[in-house]
């Protein structure tokens, strides 16, 4: 069992010819070891406080503030909620709010493949950007929702999904 994997609950609606997906963070014992490792940052920025020159004491707060609001984040089980239908891809997020793209800009939605490790979807938007949501998702709850797609909405997956994702969920669409 991996006790420092992120944790997510995953809760997915076909309804109305939109998939909603609903992504709360679960605490975890990674969690804990991050409060501990910001606590040990602070700290010693702290105990060279005097020393430090102006734009290094700027950096440390930074770093410390956003740790802390990362954390605070994960936490408190801020929901991610994801839907994909015809008239678009609308991900809104608890504490950044809402990002909403027409379909016929999106392109390529795949779990993210750049990252060894990644358990994140992504799409293209457009030519050149990249957007990535599903943060704490694992790989497998990321492919549930890949062929949740493929399954109900085949019409959205045509447009999407990239034809070797449709391939390996065993669906044909011609």
């Amino acid at each position: 069992m991996r006790f420092f994997a992120d944790k997510a609950e995953v809760k997915l609606v076909v309804a109305s010819g939109v998939l909603r997906v609903s992504v709360r963070p679960q605490p975890t014992l990674a969690s804990l070891l991050s409060a501990a490792l910001i606590l040990a940052f602070a700290s010693m920025s702290l105990a060279s406080w005097r020393q430090s020159a102006l734009l290094v004491r700027i950096g440390e707060i930074g770093v410390v503030v956003g740790a802390v609001f990362a954390w605070l984040q994960q936490l408190s089980g801020s929901e991610e909620e994801i839907e994909i239908g015809e008239r678009g891809i609308r991900i809104t997020r608890e504490i950044f709010g809402c990002h909403r793209v027409p379909i016929e800009q999106c392109s390529e939605l795949d779990i993210q493949i750049d990252k060894e490790d990644s358990r994140r979807l992504q799409f293209r938007l457009g030519k050149w950007r990249t957007v990535e949501f599903g943060n704490y998702m694992s790989k497998q709850q990321a492919g549930e929702v890949l062929d949740t797609l493929a399954d109900e909405l085949p019409n959205l997956a045509r447009i999407l999904l990239p034809s070797p994702t449709l391939q390996s969920t065993g669906l044909r669409l011609t």
